[in-house]
């Protein structure tokens, strides 16, 4: 089988060449690295939890444009532009630009590298198939670049729709760049209809000196979709990244959050809802990762559950050798209201066997199973 996925994902891939100016070796070394390794399997400590079936039977289509138009959701309120992915493509009759033109840069991820191929290097590959994919299949997303000293006061809104989609697949990737002192709330919507797609998002974002980035994301996917989502963000030396994502939809969704605290008195605050209802998997990682010392993290996730289903939180926080003063914290609580809901929470906080008194982490909760009735 991981022939055949291989093979079937191999022609899509080469049928994209071009398409990304810039971006092909990249994508075909991203190909290769997925016909060596495949889908991630269940026995890897990672993903141990989330149910990879549908993508292991077959290959995803490349999705195509609806037949008819969506119907796009309202406004979640003051914006400063509104970007809508329609089917993995980006519908600019659909979509506002706002103001937001006149005081960052904002343009398609196929435009990106064009200016210097060297830009290719900041793009993340990843290290599973999953992310491989994504890079392989790389085809459109947008760049939003806050210059220095700019904040933009209302989010920016991104939604991203699937619809008429069965077995088939969107593949998008968006990059944010904030500049010193910049700041910029960005708030992500996922919704599709009931049919069996596949949306496989990446956003990577790097946060200057002094920058702010904050970060939402409401997943509303239809029921059959399978959803996957990772974040990648640097943040540097006085700089702050907070993400909330709230799921609730899909039948298979997992998001992950990696984040790299790379300057002293940087601050990310990494917080999570999943409501799950019967029949759905929805799976949480974390990684915050501190390489310097006097870097802060906060890591909150509460699950609230319908029967027959399964969440699972997985939080890992490493701590570099020489990252004295770090003050990591984590909390995972959870609701379930019937006996047969599964829950599997699991934390993994890693520090250097040499360092004392590097971090300050609190008591951790109880993973005492409690039983609740409604």
């Amino acid at each position: 089988m991981q022939d055949d996925l291989t093979t079937g994902y191999s022609a899509q891939s080469a049928a994209l060449k071009g398409t990304v100016p810039g971006a092909d070796a990249l994508r075909a070394k991203a190909m290769t690295d997925f016909g060596a390794q495949g889908f991630p399997h269940a026995k890897a400590e990672d993903w141990r939890y989330s149910d990879l079936k549908a993508l292991r039977a077959g290959v995803y289509a490349p999705v195509d444009a609806p037949k008819v138009a969506p119907e796009v959701p309202a406004a979640m309120g003051e914006s400063a532009a509104r970007f809508v992915f329609v089917n993995g493509r980006y519908a600019e009759d659909l979509s506002d630009l706002g103001d937001l033109w006149q005081a960052a840069s904002i343009r398609p991820i196929a435009n990106h590298f064009s200016s210097s191929s060297a830009r290719t290097d900041e793009l993340v590959r990843g290290k599973d198939g999953i992310a491989l994919l994504n890079t392989a299949l790389l085809r459109d997303g947008m760049v939003i670049s806050v210059p220095a000293g700019v904040e933009i006061d209302d989010p920016v809104e991104i939604v991203h729709i699937m619809t008429e989609a069965a077995g088939q697949a969107a593949h998008l990737r968006h990059v944010i760049e904030l500049g010193e002192g910049a700041k910029l709330t960005v708030l992500e919507r996922f919704i599709g209809d009931d049919s069996a797609y596949w949306q496989n998002i990446i956003l990577q974002a790097r946060v200057a000196e002094g920058a702010s980035f904050s970060h939402f994301r409401l997943q509303e996917e239809g029921l059959g979709a399978v959803h996957t989502a990772k974040v990648y963000v640097n943040v540097d030396a006085s700089g702050q990244y907070h993400v909330m994502n709230m799921t609730m939809g899909a039948k298979m969704a997992r998001f992950e959050a990696h984040v790299r605290m790379l300057g002293e008195e940087a601050d990310a605050t990494v917080d999570g809802v999943a409501l799950t209802g019967t029949g759905q998997v929805h799976d949480t990682l974390t990684h915050v990762d501190h390489v310097v010392p006097f870097a802060t993290s906060d890591q909150i996730f509460r699950t609230v559950a319908d029967a027959r289903g399964k969440t699972a939180f997985a939080g890992k926080v490493t701590v570099a050798k020489d990252a004295q003063k770090t003050a990591a914290d984590q909390s995972f609580k959870r609701w379930c209201s019937t006996a047969r809901r599964k829950r599997t929470p699991s934390r993994n906080l890693k520090f250097s066997p040499t360092m004392s008194n590097a971090a300050t982490v609190p008591p951790l909760v109880s993973w005492t199973p409690r039983r609740f009735s409604t």
